[in-house]
């Protein structure tokens, strides 16, 4: 029972969609010997029963409170579930897994924020920046990212892009003071890499596949956050940024 709730519980956390949940959920509760398998998930919770052969029914409520993207683990788990599934891997050795990538949680290393502002020294040159706008989005893009690092699990996602909006358009704002170039496009490419596109795209994925109620939660997340970052933008900039 504990297996199935940790994987749901994994795949939950990290954005997963809710076709995919209920999916991994029956396929191991049914690898685990259970009969019938009953699985309800949402965005911030999941449900469970387990009929066992001998009529007993195991019923589980997991409360999902703090989410975050992380294709990886998605990725992890859906291999676990389809080994275990075949026989290829015991209840010990899948259950070991899970809980590493538990403790593991979300990736947030120097590395990844890198990354990151490499993408918004990209998204402001495909946005027709220069090279001197593209780098200095790319600068700020990983100060955003360090600062959300921070912020993660003490405050909500839209305050989070809020906050990091502020932060992109008002050290653009700054260098600006002291360097000649476009500092629209500069913040456009700093702001991008806070955009809810994972979001986004799970909430089409569950629209498309008839999961209505994540759906439209995901849906209302994803306009809360870009409305979150444009008003950060807006603020700076009616300030004089």
């Amino acid at each position: 029972m504990g297996l199935v709730l940790l994987a749901g519980e994994l795949l939950l956390t990290c954005g997963a969609e809710m076709y995919r949940v209920e999916e991994t959920i029956e396929r191991m509760g049914m690898a685990a010997g259970f009969v019938q398998v009953e699985g309800f998930a949402t965005p911030t919770g999941l449900f469970i029963s387990l009929h066992a052969p001998n009529g007993k029914v195991y019923t589980r409520v997991r409360r999902i409170r703090h989410t975050h993207n992380n294709l990886a683990t998605i990725s992890a788990v859906n291999a676990l579930s389809r080994s275990f599934s075949s026989g290829q891997m015991t209840v010990e050795q899948v259950q070991n897994e899970l809980e590493r990538l538990q403790k593991q949680g979300a990736p947030d290393s120097f590395k990844r924020q890198l990354i990151g502002g490499g993408g918004a020294l990209a998204f402001a040159m495909m946005s027709g920046g220069s090279l001197l706008e593209g780098i200095i989005a790319g600068v700020v893009g990983t100060i955003v990212l360090m600062v959300l690092s921070k912020l993660e699990g003490h405050f909500p996602e839209v305050l989070q892009a809020a906050i990091g909006s502020v932060v992109a358009a008002g050290l653009v704002s700054l260098v600006s003071r002291y360097l000649d170039f476009h500092t629209n496009v500069t913040i456009l490419g700093s702001v991008m890499v806070m955009a809810p596109g994972v979001v986004m795209t799970t909430a089409i994925r569950d629209l498309l596949g008839g999961e209505l109620l994540s759906g439209l939660s995901r849906s209302g997340e994803a306009l809360a956050i870009s409305v979150a970052i444009a008003t950060g933008v807006a603020v700076v900039l009616s300030l004089g940024g």
